[in-house]
Order: C-alpha cells, then sequence, then structure tokens
C-alpha cells in the first residue's frame, strides 16, 4: 500500500503507492547524512535502515523511531519478511518486529483492559491473593471475559520469551476456569458456551479450540527455534506456510526426527506423516554402517511401520528409503525394501534407479501399465549407452535383454515404437533377436513395396526373402516373396522388350497377363508374341486353366479381340470354364446376334441356354427353351418381364396348351 523512499536530503520519506497521499516525512541527517547501506519495510507499518557507523534504525508509522547499535559487527544485511525484518550478521541472525498492537495496549504501564485485568488477575492467584478473584469478577460484569482470553491467546502465540508465553497462556485458562466456575449457564465447559453438531455430538467452544491450538503451535514454534534447529520463524510466517509447510523444509535441513515427531504431535495427514517417516528411515540407512543390511533394512521398516494403522499407509515409502540406500551403496539393502513396496508407481522407477531394469519391467507388466513399461525401456535405453562405449554392441545388449530378460509386453511395446520410425532396421533387429524371422521379414517386405524406386524395391524384396530363409517357420513367406521378385523382373523384362506400357507396376500375375493381353490390341504386328509370353507366364507361375481362361475372356472382351476370342473358344473341344462366359461376354459387349449364338448354341445345358437367352433378350428363344424344359415358371416369368405383345401372346398360347 505504501512506498519508503530516501532522498539526497537524508529525508525518509513513505507514500501512498498512487503517490497522492504522504504519510511520513523522518529527518535522518541528525544521525548521518550518508545514503543508508540498506532499507527494508518491517512488516507492513514501519521501515528499517542501515549505516555502517550509526547501527540499524527502525522508525515507526508515527515517527517514532529505535536505534540497534551494531558496534563490533562488521558485515550486516536487512531482510524483509512479511510480519518483520531479519537481521543478518557475521555472528548471529535476530528478528526486529513491532509489537502487535493489542500486545502493546494489554503490557503497557497501567493498562486498564480486559486482557491485562486477566493477566493482573492470574498474577494474583499465582501469587495466592484474594484480590485475583475480584478483578476476575469485574472482567465478568463488563462481559469482556471470553475477549480477554482470546487476546491473552493470540498474543502468548505472538510471543518470542518462553516465561512471557507462560505467563500469558496461564492467564487465558485461568479466564477460562473462572467463565466455567462463575458461569450460570449449566452447559457452559472451559471458555464459553458449547455447541453441537448436527449429529448431537458435544463440542468445546471456539475459544476453547483457539487455546489449544494456540499451545499446540507455540510448543512447534519453540521447537523451531531452538538454536540446534535455528528456524526462527514468527506465527504469521507459521500461519502462512503451514504445518506441511514446516515439515518439507525440516525434512530439507535434515531433520527428518523433528519433522516425524511435529507430525505426529499436529495428526497431520498420513501422507505427510508418511513422507516424514520416509525421511527419518533414509536418514537411519545413509549413516547406519556397523549393521548387515538385513539388520539395517528391519531397522528401517520399524521406523515406517511406528505408528502406522494399515501398511498401505506406507505406500511409496519403501521406495525412497530404498533409493536413499542405494546412493550409499547398501543395494542389498535397497532390494529387502524393494520387495515389501505396494505402489508400482514409486516401485518401477525405484527398481529402474537401482539397475533392476528387468525387475522393473515385470512389476510394471503385471500392473498392465504400458506407459511403465515405455518408461523401463527408455531408461534401460540410456543405462546401455552410458555403460557401454560402442553404439552398436550397447544396441544389441539393449535389444537382446530386452528379448531374453523382459517380460513379453515390453517386447511387444517396443516393437510397436519401432514400427513407427522411417527406418526398420531398428524393429527388423529387435525380432531376429527374437529369432521371429517371419515376422521380422513381413516388416521389411511391406517397407519395400511402400519405396518409389524399383531398385530400392528390389534390394528390400531381396533383403526380406533372406531373412525368411533364416527360420524354418518362414518357408512360405519366403517363397511368396521369391515369386514376387520373379514377377517384377519379369514385368521389367516385358518392359524392355514391348515398352513401358505393356504392364503396369503390379503385384498380381492374373493382372499382369490380363495387361500383356490387352496390349496385344495396341501392338497388333506382335500380338502373337505377346499372347505367346502371357502362356509363358501363366506356366510359369503355374496359373490354373480356369483363372487363366477367365482372365482372357476378360481381356479379349475388353479390347474387342474377337477373333482371338472366337480361336480361343475353338482351341478346345470342352473348355474347363464352358461356354456360358464366352456367351456373356459377347452379351455385355453387345456382340451381333450370330456372335452371341455362336456360344450359346454351345452351352450344353438347357438352365443356362435359358438365362443367356434372357440376358441377351432373345425372348423367343428363351420360350422356346422354356418349353423344352416344359417349365411354366419360367414361361410365366418371361411374360412379366417381356413388354413385346406378340411375346406375351405367345406365352399365354404355350400356357394354355401345356394346361
Amino acid at each position: 500500500r505504501f512506498l519508503a523512499c530516501f532522498t539526497k536530503q537524508c529525508i525518509m520519506t513513505v507514500i501512498s503507492t498512487n503517490f497522492e497521499t504522504k504519510v511520513l516525512d523522518f529527518d535522518t541527517s541528525d544521525g548521518s547524512n550518508d545514503l543508508p547501506n540498506n532499507m527494508e519495510w518491517c512488516g507492513e507499518d514501519s521501515v528499517v535502515l542501515h549505516w555502517k557507523n550509526l547501527g540499524v534504525l527502525m522508525v515507526g508509522p508515527y515517527g517514532d523511531w529505535l536505534r540497534f547499535p551494531y558496534e563490533e559487527v562488521e558485515y550486516l544485511h536487512l531482510s524483509a519478511e512479511m510480519d518483520c525484518c531479519r537481521v543478518v550478521t557475521d555472528s548471529g541472525v535476530e528478528v526486529l518486529q513491532r509489537v502487535p498492537p493489542a500486545t502493546a495496549a494489554m503490557l503497557r504501564i497501567g493498562s486498564i483492559e480486559p486482557a491485562a485485568m486477566l493477566l493482573d488477575a492470574s498474577d494474583a492467584f499465582q501469587n495466592g491473593s484474594p484480590a485475583s478473584d475480584e478483578a476476575a469478577r469485574a472482567i465478568t460484569k463488563t462481559g469482556m471475559l471470553l475477549d480477554a482470553i482470546a487476546v491473552c491467546t493470540d498474543a502468548a502465540s505472538r510471543e518470542f520469551d518462553i516465561k512471557m508465553q507462560k505467563q500469558l497462556l496461564r492467564a487465558a485458562s485461568y479466564g477460562m476456569h473462572f467463565e466455567y466456575k462463575d458461569g450460570s449457564n449449566k452447559k457452559s465447559i472451559m471458555g464459553g458456551k458449547t455447541r453441537k453438531s448436527q449429529s448431537g455430538a458435544t463440542h468445546p467452544s471456539p475459544v476453547a479450540i483457539s487455546f489449544v491450538e494456540a499451545a499446540k503451535k507455540i510448543r512447534v514454534l519453540n521447537a523451531l527455534r531452538d538454536p540446534s534447529v535455528g528456524v526462527a520463524i514468527t506465527v504469521a510466517q507459521y500461519d502462512s506456510i503451514e504445518p506441511n509447510g514446516v515439515i518439507a523444509r525440516l525434512i530439507a535441513m535434515k531433520r527428518p526426527a523433528l519433522a516425524t515427531s511435529i507430525s505426529n504431535y499436529l495428526q497431520l495427514d498420513e501422507s505427510v506423516k508418511a513422507y516424514a517417516r520416509a525421511s527419518r528411515a533414509s536418514a537411519f540407512v545413509t549413516v547406519d554402517g556397523g549393521h548387515t543390511d538385513a539388520e539395517t533394512a528391519e531397522a528401517a521398516i520399524k521406523i515406517l511401520n511406528s505408528q502406522v494403522k494399515s501398511p498401505i499407509m506406507n505406500r511409496g515409502a519403501y521406495a525412497t528409503v530404498a533409493l536413499a540406500a542405494f546412493k550409499v551403496g547398501r543395494q542389498g539393502v535397497a532390494n529387502l525394501l524393494l520387495t515389501l513396496e505396494t505402489s508400482v508407481v514409486d516401485k518401477v522407477p525405484a527398481l529402474t534407479t537401482i539397475g533392476l531394469h528387468s525387475d522393473a519391467a515385470a512389476v510394471a507388466a503385471e500392473a498392465k501399465s504400458d506407459d511403465l513399461i515405455f518408461h523401463v525401456l527408455l531408461e534401460f535405453e540410456k543405462y546401455c549407452g552410458q555403460n557401454i562405449s560402442d553404439a552398436s554392441r550397447a544396441q544389441s545388449t539393449y535389444l537382446g535383454t530386452v528379448v531374453n530378460k523382459f517380460p513379453p509386453e515390453a517386447v511387444n511395446i517396443l516393437a510397436e515404437y519401432f514400427s513407427s520410425m522411417n527406418d526398420v532396421k531398428h524393429v527388423m533387429n529387435l525380432y531376429l533377436k527374437a529369432q521371429n524371422y517371419a515376422r521380422a521379414g513381413s516388416i521389411v517386405a511391406k517397407r519395400a513395396l511402400s519405396l518409389p524406386r524399383e531398385h530400392e524395391r528390389l534390394n528390400m524384396l531381396q533383403e526380406a526373402s533372406r531373412i525368411f530363409g533364416i527360420g524354418r517357420d518362414a518357408i512360405f513367406q519366403k517363397t511368396c516373396t521369391d515369386e514376387y521378385l520373379e514377377l517384377l523382373l519379369e514385368q521389367e523384362r516385358l518392359r524392355r522388350a514391348y515398352g513401358p506400357d505393356v504392364t503396369p507396376k503390379t503385384s498380381s500375375v492374373t493382372e499382369t497377363i490380363f495387361n500383356v493381353l490387352c496390349y496385344a490390341a495396341v501392338k497388333m504386328r506382335e500380338s502373337r508374341k505377346l499372347l505367346a509370353e502371357a502362356e509363358k507366364i501363366a506356366k510359369k507361375f503355374k496359373v490354373p486353366d480356369k483363372r487363366l481362361w477367365h482372365t482372357k475372356i476378360r481381356a479379349f472382351a475388353a479390347t474387342d479381340q474377337w477373333t482371338n476370342l472366337r480361336s480361343l473358344s475353338e482351341s478346345r473341344t470342352k473348355p474347363p470354364i464352358g461356354f456360358k462366359h464366352f456367351a456373356l461376354a459377347a452379351i455385355r459387349k453387345q456382340q451381333s446376334t450370330v456372335e452371341i449364338l455362336r456360344y450359346i448354341e454351345k452351352v450344353s445345358d438347357g438352365e443356362e441356354r435359358y438365362d443367356l437367352f434372357c440376358e441377351a433378350k432373345f425372348w423367343k428363344r428363351a420360350v422356346e427353351e422354356a418349353k423344352k424344359m416344359d417349365d411354366l415358371n419360367r414361361i410365366m416369368h418371361i411374360r412379366t418381364v417381356c413388354n413385346v405383345p406378340e411375346i406375351q401372346h405367345l406365352c399365354e398360347n404355350y400356357v394354355s396348351t401345356m394346361a
């Protein structure tokens, strides 16, 4: 809210942060005409300045000041904090703080504040004076006894002197006892009226609760302010960082025993107490050197299980202590402690840190955590790279260990990770280490098919064939790869002999034959050679006759090679696929009636001839064929689908005759 400035005229000025209001002008020229070495706020309402020869000057909100001479101090530094100013010298640390207004009003000479009267009454009671009862009754008549109790309690928590703390707490306690003794309300218990919760349980009054909490807080603050600890903080700082923050700072200062005691005394959250116990056990295993691993581990476990209701409260604690033991070279202690760890999230990184990567992977796999398994794999790869200078040998050791000692889930996850890379050598090497030659070769072959350049594709396919040939379980894959290589070479030969359009890049033998047959319609002069090439390819790759004839019919019909189609139909008395497909090809290409009937007449089956006549819309021939089969339903079907009146009349005559 305010800004403190120091001018060249040796005047310390305090103004508001909006520069509209001047709060204070304080002239320091009587003490020194030099600029101060340091100037800091002390809380929110006083400023502390330091000169080398003058010492420390504290200026209050109304121009009141105090001087603290540090004559024999060579080095001095001021550090502003939220409610005080810390003076750091070469011999010690002091806390400079303005006395709280309520405390000042209570302790000033001749004060008639209720809290001051209660303090006097308490002192009189301790001295055995009967005037204490009269003083307490006077406060009660004002109706401000509870307020006086609260002021004394608050003043005790803000006080640094232990003797004064006890005096103020005795005064607050005396006030609560007097309230109970003198109160007319039967429901009044030690510090005011009780209150009930919704469940009907009786709870102490807010004043009593505040007194107990203040007593606990003072006890903790006094333990922290002990010179052997050296954490001199104020009650406001304690409230700001909260007890959890105090525990964290004590552990950082390597004071785990005190942190454990405070966490148990304040009944903090179980996780905080577990953290403190783990830090204490870690400190023990770090310094213990006169016992065996089993004895040290047993002592650490005893520390962890002290005041623990359930083992689940120590989740993660065993891993923390195990890591501390590993750092000081107690591998055996670390192994014994990790066997008791139930938290997978903590156990896996701990096992990884101490070098038990295979065990960490097994724990992660049992927990079905892919993230932890992948974490172990990455950490083990780093470990191999750091401990083996040769990169290739490190990679080989890494893959071999993963395959032989890690669970199958880890191998599968690593394979998925390697498969996402552009380079296939990593996943290929992994499967080769696992002797899964079929999978390794398949990955290489699949990557080969995606390569744009022909020679690169051929080289990678040859490598896939070599990998397939290593294992006995990949004979079928090797045969397929070799045949595909032969097909690619055959296609390349055809392109060199007949041109680049003779066959496009395809992995199908049937499509290759189809394209060669179609190209015969383009290269009329070389049509016989191309037809012979198709036969040669079919024979080389053992294409079945039925598939070859279907391919020829499809190719000849697509390119209007009807002469070649006719020659094909006449090449055998009984083609392997019959004459039906010849007729269908002619029908779908809308050939002449003579051409269509040439093939339909050769079909021996009556039902197939009927279907072909219907397909070609030769309705009269279809009716005759149905009459030969004596099939009334087929005749009625023709009458339904045909809109020619003559055919409909013919069908009706046949139906009436047959009826």
